[in-house]
């Protein structure tokens, strides 16, 4: 994701065969690139099917990329999944799939598309949005911008895509499970705070991300829970924000943008 990285305390791993990793400490809260919108809203109608269309919409686009074959497309087994633990209606993942798979005609063109901006504090944001009317995303996003007198402009130069994992180590210990992914082609492991689980986030590159999935899928012993390919702030171009009322500016700017119903995800370059 850090797109947004909380509690920035880097460990170095000291011996030399694994000096280029590291361990960070990650909240999950927040706008963080691994927030889930099942638990940050009430569960009401209206969130409920908003997050049946953010799904549906997601899961027509990773079927149109990657095929219907859930064997080899990974990213959409877990997406199809998530949207089951949701209780999505089966007929809506079916037809999210058969959209994205040609079989429903005369359907609007869903596709992913982003953004680029500077918002409250010259924070960067990368904006990717899933949509069939591209017009009416940049309507809503806009006046997010103007709303916090911020501006769309490039940001992407910021950052890396990445390919990223959150990882349930199922009561295993972190140390154990650092041995055990270390191999698998990954260029940080991140622990990620959240009481209820112990979750680790990887960061791979986007060639390795198919070959990391499979090692994991066939370790059998850690489980899959998110899996993507996201923007990572490059080094030299992390910022903070010192000012609380700024801070608290942006908080709501990126607020406003994730409760957009095209909105699938907020990047940012903003280091805590």
């Amino acid at each position: 994701m850090s797109m947004i990285i909380r509690g920035f305390a880097r460990r170095f791993v000291t011996s030399s065969a694994l000096r280029l990793f590291s361990t960070t400490s990650l909240a999950y809260s927040g706008h963080s690139k691994w927030d889930n919108i099942k638990h940050k809203k009430a569960a009401n109608d209206a969130t409920k099917a908003a997050v049946s269309f953010k799904l549906s919409s997601k899961i027509t686009v990773l079927a149109k990329m990657g095929g219907v074959d859930m064997a080899k497309n990974l990213q959409l087994a877990y997406a199809v999944e998530k949207a089951k633990s949701l209780s999505i209606p089966k007929r809506v993942i079916e037809n999210a799939i058969k959209r994205g798979n040609g079989e429903l005609k005369n359907q609007e063109k869903v596709e992913t598309v982003t953004y680029e901006g500077l918002g409250p504090g010259g924070i960067a944001v990368i904006i990717e949005a899933i949509t069939d009317n591209k017009n009416r995303t940049i309507g809503f996003i806009r006046p997010c911008f103007n709303k916090y007198g911020s501006n769309m402009t490039p940001t992407a130069y910021m950052f890396d895509q990445k390919g990223l994992f959150l990882i349930d180590l199922q009561g295993h210990e972190f140390d154990e499970a650092f041995d055990d992914l270390i191999d698998l082609g990954c260029e940080d492991i991140n622990q990620v705070q959240r009481e209820d689980s112990k979750l680790v986030e990887l960061v791979t590159d986007p060639k390795e991300f198919g070959k990391v999935a499979n090692s994991i899928k066939d370790q059998g012993k850690y489980k899959i829970t998110e899996m993507e390919f996201g923007y990572v702030p490059k080094d030299d171009m992390k910022a903070d924000i010192s000012d609380p009322d700024t801070k608290e500016s942006f908080d709501k700017f990126v607020q406003s943008l994730e409760d957009l119903d095209d909105v699938e995800k907020v990047y940012s370059n903003l280091e805590e």
